[in-house]
């Protein structure tokens, strides 16, 4: 019971933040999560609470989804998300976070501390290798959310826009990833019960987040984006080495 009240708070918090900064939710979880059940519990139980949490901001967003850009990203999403399901516990995710790790931290530089709009420019059909190379990584070692903010940011999606396009993709994604740890044997009843907690906890973290998103303008909202990143960065970096 007292891990199970810790997740919810923590799902409420983490899905809060990750509303109003575009993402980190399940980045950090995962330190939580590795600690309070053990390393091989995070991906499968982190998903599971990403996608139950999901449906609400997907719902909430709904009228800013950008479909041209789902369209070129869920493919590359269910493609990756199935391959690094199969991958999953098949190699050491070290060097995988480390590398993850120092490009969220780089982001500080490629936007010049904040100084910068677009760090480079981002074609729509882009959008499938990037789909597929998130996906991928986000099925072995939990969750890569930010990872896909700078592309999105530098193709010009904003605020709602930037949230309810990632949700959508986000989805899809964590239902295959879902099934296919399943159907690989990587989810069993006891990571499900507290992967339902954390679900139950983020779905309540986006909607407290959505009544305080209408209050932030778009420079305040990149601000957030921006400095979340890093810190997932230096999150991830210190779960690679501890």
């Amino acid at each position: 019971m007292i891990i199970a009240s810790i997740l919810f708070i923590a799902g409420l918090a983490a899905w809060f933040i990750s509303t109003i900064a575009a993402g980190g939710a399940a980045m950090l979880m995962i330190p939580l999560v590795a600690l309070l059940l053990g390393p091989q519990t995070v991906a499968p139980a982190i998903s599971l609470g990403a996608f139950l949490a999901n449906p609400s901001r997907a719902w909430l967003f709904r009228h800013s989804v950008d479909w041209q850009v789902c369209r070129w990203m869920i493919p590359g999403s269910l493609c990756g998300a199935i391959l690094g399901a199969w991958t999953f516990s098949q190699i050491p995710v070290f060097w995988i976070q480390l590398a993850l790790a120092l490009f969220l931290i780089s982001t500080v530089f490629q936007y010049r501390f904040g100084k910068s709009s677009r760090s480079f420019k981002m074609r729509r059909q882009w959008f499938f290798p990037l789909g597929l190379g998130v996906a991928f990584l986000s099925a072995l070692v939990g969750g890569t959310g930010p990872v896909q903010n700078p592309f999105l940011l530098n193709y010009g999606l904003q605020k709602e826009q930037l949230i309810a396009t990632k949700a959508i993709n986000s989805l899809i994604l964590q239902l295959t990833k879902l099934l296919a740890y399943t159907g690989f044997g990587a989810m069993t009843l006891e990571i499900a019960g507290y992967g339902l907690v954390i679900g139950l906890g983020g779905a309540l973290g986006v909607w407290c987040a959505r009544h305080h998103l209408k209050n932030v303008d778009e420079h305040r909202f990149r601000v957030y984006t921006l400095t979340l990143m890093p810190i997932c960065g230096v999150v991830m970096l210190l779960d690679a080495f501890f």
